[in-house]
């Protein structure tokens, strides 16, 4: 996440699908001047919000948590672009959101490493082979086939 987003504060999302995200989301645009027009939405690091019960015998009227999952779990990617009209609406999350949500994509950054690219263009180098070790563990403890490559058609 670029410096300038990481100062930005995080929105609600409501998508037409009826999904509830929470997202820092940035508008793109295309061309200067008088020119300049929005082309579509950029959503950083989005999470789906959803509602749990969790009893509290304490307080019955605190019996409910949100609970943050990754928007699109089978990506690698931290930003989407989406078009203006897959989307319902835009608001601001509750400040103990806010901070929650803050973070915890605090913690993703500080997991995310540079990929490094090795000098032959193999996965032979050290840090290829450590790579694709990574990944296999990771897909094996997600319990997910490994990605494909798709074809450029």
């Amino acid at each position: 996440m670029s410096e300038e987003t990481s100062t930005l504060n995080p929105s609600i999302v409501v998508l037409k699908t009826g999904e509830k995200l929470i997202t820092i989301l940035q508008e793109v645009f295309e061309g200067e001047g008088d020119e300049r027009k929005g082309v579509c939405l950029m959503m950083n690091y989005p999470y789906e919000l959803s509602l749990i019960e969790v009893p509290n015998e304490d307080d019955p009227e605190k019996d409910l948590q949100v609970k943050y999952s990754k928007w699109c779990p089978y990506s690698l990617e931290s930003s989407y672009r989406i078009p203006y009209d897959c989307v319902l609406t835009i608001g601001t999350p509750d400040p103990g959101l806010t901070k929650a949500y803050m973070t915890k994509v605090d913690v993703v950054k500080s997991a995310e490493t540079p990929e490094t690219q090795p000098v032959s263009g193999s996965d032979d180098s050290p840090d290829g082979q450590q790579q694709q070790q990574l990944d296999e563990e990771a897909i094996e403890a997600a319990g997910t086939p490994p990605a494909i490559d798709p074809e450029v058609v």
